[in-house]
């Protein structure tokens, strides 16, 4: 922050105020920020094939943390879902020689049953934003912190 230009004008006195040093470090310490939840979070998310890390990714400038839908939802509560009108899970639908996908019937209205996801990751969990936080959050503050000029 810098402060110059003092300017009498008729009694009144003008400062000028140039903040651009700190919207810099305001928009580098909220990239930082964005981009270390994004990887924090990767590490405890559920990993098949791995698309839903690569997919996940920040917007506007770091303020927007995207774990991209529908999947990430269905897998962010961490239980398993059924078709509310069938009360069925997703079908397998071949995808080449011992390859599938799962899906849902078009239009289905999902609700999550009481059985938890089994993740092949075994670092997953549930809430993986929530789980990053609780062991991060001070390190996040710090970081951010340190960016901006202070301790």
């Amino acid at each position: 922050m810098a402060l110059s230009g003092i300017q009498y004008d008729g009694g009144a006195v003008h400062a000028t105020v140039d903040l651009s040093a700190l919207n810099d470090r305001m928009k580098r310490a909220q990239q930082w920020l964005g981009d270390r939840v994004l990887e924090d979070s990767r590490a405890c998310m559920p990993l098949l094939t791995g698309s839903l890390q690569q997919r996940s990714h920040t917007e506007d400038d770091g303020k927007r943390v995207i774990f991209p839908g529908p999947y990430a939802g269905y897998q962010y509560g961490g239980k398993a879902m059924v078709d509310s009108e069938t009360g069925k899970g997703p079908r397998k639908i071949p995808t080449g020689p011992g390859e599938f996908i799962l899906r849902f019937r078009l239009g289905a209205k999902l609700v999550p049953t009481d059985r938890p996801l089994k993740y092949s990751n075994p670092q997953a969990v549930p809430e993986w934003f929530e789980h990053a936080k609780r062991l991060h959050k001070q390190f996040w503050i710090q970081g951010a912190a340190e960016i901006m000029g202070g301790k």
